[in-house]
This record gives C-alpha cells, sequence and structure tokens, in this order.
C-alpha cells in the first residue's frame, strides 16, 4: 500500500552534493529514475533515496522536510517533496512542472543537513505527441537527444549520487568539489571488474583509516552507462 506521509513546498540555492548534517553526518541522495522526457505544463515525478552515510535509508521517521527546484537561467520554479512509502522500499517523492522550454536543472535538497542531488541540466520541450516511426525519429521531433550509453552514464553519475564523494570534470555540478574520494576524470580500470565492483563494492578489501563505498544496490541498466561513461576517454585513447 502506498501512501504520502510528510509534505513540503519550498525553494533552495545550489550547492554542493557532498552533505554533512549536525546530527548525523554525511549522506548520499540517490535518484531511482529520471525520465527522458521532461514536458512543459507537464508535471515532472521524481522518487529518490536518501542514505545516511550511504547505508541507512531514511524515510518519514527521520523528519526531514525535502524541497524541490528547477533553475533556467534566472528563471527558478519550485514543486513539492514528501516522504514516500510502499511495500519495501521507503524514500521519497517529488513532482514539479515547468512553466516554458529550455535547459533546466533541478535540485533535490533532501531536509538531511547539506544533503542534496543537482542534475545535470535537462532540455525542456513543448509537447510529447504520437509520431509513427522509430524511437528515435519519435525524440528527435520532439527535440529530445537520443542519449548514448556514455552520456546516460553522465547523467547517471549526478542522479545516483556519485558526486556526493566524487569529482569527474566531464559533471559540471554547480559547488560540487568533493575531496571524500578519488578524482575519477582521469582514473583508468578495466570495464570488467567497474561493473563488478559498482555491483558490490566490498570485493575490494578495505583499506584501514579510508571510507569503504557503501552498496547503492546498483542495477544493470544503471551500472551498464556508468561503466560506458567512467571508461569512455580510455576506450578513445587506445583508437
Amino acid at each position: 500500500m502506498k501512501k504520502l506521509v510528510l509534505g513540503a513546498v519550498g525553494g533552495l540555492l545550489l550547492a554542493s552534493t557532498a552533505a554533512y548534517s549536525a546530527y548525523g553526518g554525511w549522506a548520499v541522495v540517490k535518484v531511482n529514475k529520471v525520465p527522458d522526457a521532461w514536458v512543459v505544463g507537464k508535471p515532472l515525478i521524481l522518487s529518490w533515496e536518501v542514505r545516511q552515510h550511504g547505508i541507512r535509508r531514511m524515510g518519514a521517521e527521520d523528519n526531514m522536510i525535502p524541497t524541490l527546484e528547477a533553475r533556467s537561467g534566472s528563471r527558478v520554479v519550485s514543486g513539492t517533496a514528501a516522504a514516500y512509502s510502499e511495500e519495501g522500499w521507503k524514500g521519497f517523492r517529488g513532482t514539479i512542472v515547468f512553466p516554458a522550454t529550455g535547459d533546466w536543472q533541478v535540485t533535490i535538497n533532501s531536509g538531511f543537513g547539506g544533503a542534496r542531488a543537482v542534475l545535470v541540466p535537462w532540455r525542456v520541450v513543448d509537447s510529447v505527441r504520437t509520431i509513427r516511426g522509430t524511437v528515435e525519429e519519435h525524440l528527435a521531433t520532439l527535440g529530445i537527444p537520443r542519449f548514448s550509453e556514455v552520456e546516460r552514464g553522465r547523467r547517471l553519475f549526478a542522479a545516483q549520487g556519485c558526486v556526493t564523494c566524487h569529482v569527474h570534470r566531464a559533471v559540471e555540478i554547480t559547488g560540487q568539489m568533493s575531496t571524500a574520494a578519488p578524482e575519477l576524470t582521469d582514473r583508468r580500470l578495466p570495464a570488467e571488474y567497474l561493473a563488478r565492483f559498482l555491483a558490490n563494492p566490498s570485493i575490494k578489501p578495505e583499506t584501514p583509516g579510508k571510507m569503504r563505498m557503501p552498496n547503492l544496490d546498483l542495477r544493470e541498466k544503471e551500472i551498464t552507462p556508468l561503466v560506458a561513461f567512467l571508461t569512455a576517454e580510455q576506450r578513445a585513447a587506445t583508437k
């Protein structure tokens, strides 16, 4: 049974995704799915998890007041956000409506200290119409780019909370300069190992004095584009 358990409306300023709170440390904000099509006047629904220290899923019992904001140039709009639960899952859900076309950047403020997710800018289009033809033709007609696996991985790097601890220069997030974990811009890891590591970070032995990467329960359809993104420069260099 699904239910909304805490509501809030408000705005916020763009800032770092890395989060530290006086009442419980840091948290990862992990967006579950970001639709490709963002349409003027049509509510965009997002759901996300807030994981304290990357592990414990937070919810209504933590008394957080989340907020949702979208920014395009000088224009700022706010949405609604609430704690949300269903059988076997708890997290948060928010809705926002875009008033105009253009590139919009959405920020989710979790309400837990400074923990937030800042998505990369996304194109908002006029409308979605039923059009015959291939998926690519349909998206092109709407002005929606058909994302490559590398581009999808770049967007997931922000949406899945990787920017909480890691910096990658191809993912520009306002104010985000984390030093909690190695910068990944020029790191070179074998694709097969990277896929196994993202699925189960515990395969890497723990280093004394260093934080172990938390298991964010990434799915294969999230891991595949992330690996494509993180190994893209390596593949280009070997051609």
